[in-house]
């Protein structure tokens, strides 16, 4: 037998002395293929001592506050025979009474990504601090990244030609001015507008995010690979623009204003507070606006939005308000809602807070500005980002790349393509400690239908490729004659089909060097599906026959060649070509040949293949081990018996007494 202990949030826990602990141990089981797991135990109890009703805050009395949080997993680790084990969370799931007093605690242990996942609950990519990327949307920061990277932010921010609403074409007839038409035409009523462009963020960047928000590290070969570092996700979180025409696309900025007199109100302040001793009663306040731009004034009343209006240049907005005695005023300022994001200057700001006590109106307060109020539009990438939850923007990086994720010290996990894991692995000859004679052999949990496939999008590219081929652009699918159930790999990412525009005036000319995403549906309307992820390979720059046109912020038409090559496949030349997002081999739209080097081919085939080896069976053997096996075997090691080797499917293991039952794949 040998002692365990276990400490739960670096306190030593009471154990039952006559009760077995078992533990499975475990990475990928072909009876579920699409799962990472982690070593998990089964169920336990822990007596409820005076130590460990400690721990658990007596969780079993309803009428504590602030007690233990059984929703939450808390830190743990098991020692065995004072030797350390394993490195997790305990689990608590219920406590059982006798005679109306606590009897026992069951709980549960868990290592690696399960812990994860509690570690990231229900935040989304929105809550990362991306603060460092954040930037003025200006055309001076657009033109950079089109081509480049927006100054300030460490090569992680650019402006892909992908389009939110207006679907794009060419047609380099001089006189035509179709909308969406991006020919080069020396004018400013079609092309690419500025305010068409969403900035797109450097995958790496969002990871490093993750790892400083919850203090961990992912040490990976894979993220730190140059091929990962091409990858860019669209900032894309509302369908249409990033700000015009979004009626949330802004924030509502105080005025501040500098002096006020009359009674009333506090003075030197952007915030008033009525006082009714002061003022019988008030009916409405006027703010007089000195400005060429259009702009929206809002009046708050309590922190509360009471009413929103716009207007244009020099204006005076009323505000109807019966307020109460202590109600608290603030005046914002803000964009329209057709905002093309130009600045927005106030020049001068007053407003007066009037009584109508018979019939002419009295001045009972005034309050003005110094200084020009100035509304500029800054891209705040945090608040631009997909909506996604983390812990499935993780995920959905596992299920592309098959990754294995476990956890190597405190706080630090290794993250590996399951066949570079593998290859870590070292070979353990476990034959003297196996009942070699008693073994079950049985045949692999087999799939009728393997299936790997990105979220179905209905952008007019991807809807009309998967309508015609009854499969989305870049999916797997593979049938087979025998029974079984379907396994399934669902990515929870858009793998946008983008477009090489050809010149529909022609002249001969047919395709155009042009690459560019369409986020539209076939109807017409703004598409918004699941996160945008691509490659972002070298900036290209297109000929003169097929320069594009890009109206700036100040309304002028630029004649442009140069854009970044964005795609599907991770380098701008056909030979150069070693990886691609799609799973199985699609005709590249820019370089015009299939690419069979995808994420199937690179990261799944070998396991696959493997599995559907007519050699290939499940081993069930029955072992005695020994406390140094145990405390260093790890998942990706090889197991000799009888001169044949295996690779582990799952372990179960008594911790207690070192017995266990092996379930082994032989290596093919």
């Amino acid at each position: 037998m040998y002692n365990l202990d276990l400490y739960i949030d670096g306190q030593r826990a009471d154990l039952f002395g006559d009760e077995s602990v078992e533990m499975t141990l475990t990475t990928q089981n072909v009876n579920d293929l699409g799962a990472v797991y982690g070593d998990y135990s089964r169920s336990f109890t822990l007596p409820a001592s005076p130590i460990n009703n400690a721990i658990f805050k007596h969780y079993y009395n309803v009428d504590i506050y602030g007690g233990f949080t059984a929703a939450l997993r808390t830190d743990a680790i098991i020692d065995i025979n004072k030797n350390f084990f394993r490195q997790g969370s305990i689990e608590l799931t219920s406590v059982e009474m006798k005679n109306n007093e606590p009897y026992s605690y069951m709980v549960s242990f868990y290592t690696s990504t399960t812990s994860l996942k509690d570690l990231f609950g229900e935040d989304t990519l929105n809550d990362l601090d991306l603060s460092a990327l954040d930037h003025a949307y200006n055309d001076t920061n657009i033109e950079a990244g089109i081509a480049g990277y927006v100054s300030g932010t460490d090569s992680s921010v650019i402006y892909p030609m992908i389009t939110p609403v207006t679907r794009w074409l060419y047609n380099s007839q001089g006189g035509n001015h179709d909308p969406g038409n991006i020919h080069w035409h020396n004018d400013t009523d079609h092309g690419v507008f500025w305010y068409d462009f969403k900035p797109a963020v450097k995958l790496t960047k969002i990871i490093d995010a993750i790892e400083s928000k919850y203090g961990i590290e992912f040490e990976s070969n894979l993220f730190a690979s140059s091929d990962f570092g091409k990858l860019f996700m669209w900032c894309h979180r509302r369908a249409g623009y990033m700000f015009k025409d979004q009626p949330n696309g802004s924030t509502n900025e105080v005025i501040n204003f500098t002096s006020s007199t009359g009674s009333g109100f506090n003075t030197n302040t952007d915030e008033f507070t009525f006082s009714q001793s002061s003022m019988v009663d008030m009916d409405y306040i006027d703010v007089a606006v000195t400005s060429t731009n259009d702009y929206a004034i809002s009046l708050y009343v309590n922190g509360e939005l009471n009413t929103k209006k716009e207007d244009s240049g020099n204006a005076t907005v009323r505000f109807i308000t019966n307020p109460n005695d202590g109600d608290v005023f603030q005046i914002k300022f803000s964009p329209i809602a057709a905002w093309d994001a130009t600045t927005i200057n106030l020049t001068a700001v007053t407003a007066s807070f009037v009584i109508v006590p018979i019939s002419t109106p009295i001045n009972i307060a005034t309050a003005s500005t110094s200084a020009t109020q100035t509304y500029s539009a800054n891209v705040i990438v945090a608040d631009q980002m997909p909506e996604q939850k983390i812990v499935d923007f993780i995920g959905s990086l596992i299920r592309s790349y098959n990754l294995v994720v476990v956890r190597s010290a405190n706080k630090k996990y290794k993250v590996e393509p399951l066949d570079d894991w593998y290859a870590e692995g070292i070979t353990h000859d476990i034959t003297e400690y196996v009942e070699a004679g008693q073994v079950s052999i049985n045949r692999p949990e087999l799939y009728r239908r393997l299936s790997f496939k990105y979220n179905e999008n209905k952008s007019v590219l991807g809807e009309t490729y998967r309508l015609q081929n009854d499969i989305g652009y870049g999916d797997l699918r593979a049938d087979f004659t025998f029974d079984g159930p379907e396994f399934s790999i669902e990515v929870g990412f858009d793998n946008m089909l983008f477009e090489r525009l050809s010149d529909q005036y022609s002249l001969g000319v047919g395709l155009t060097e042009l690459n560019v995403g369409q986020a539209v549906t076939r109807e017409g309307e703004p598409y918004i599906g699941k996160p945008i992820v691509f490659y972002k390979n070298d900036a290209i720059r297109v000929s003169s026959t097929y320069h594009w046109n890009y109206v700036d912020m100040n309304t002028a038409s630029n004649e442009k060649m140069d854009m970044w090559l964005i795609g599907n496949v991770n380098a701008n030349a056909a030979e150069d070509v070693t990886k691609t997002l799609n799973f199985g081999t699609e005709i590249d739209p820019y370089l015009l040949q299939g690419f069979s080097a995808g994420l199937y081919e690179t990261y799944w085939k070998n396991y696959i293949t493997d599995l559907y080896s007519q050699s290939r069976r499940l081993f069930r053997y029955s072992a005695q081990m020994p406390l140094g096996l145990m405390l260093t075997l790890k998942n990706n090691d090889k197991l000799t018996i009888l001169e044949r080797n295996y690779i582990i499917n799952s372990i179960n293991l008594d911790l207690n007494t070192g017995a266990a039952t092996l379930e082994l794949l032989n290596e093919v």
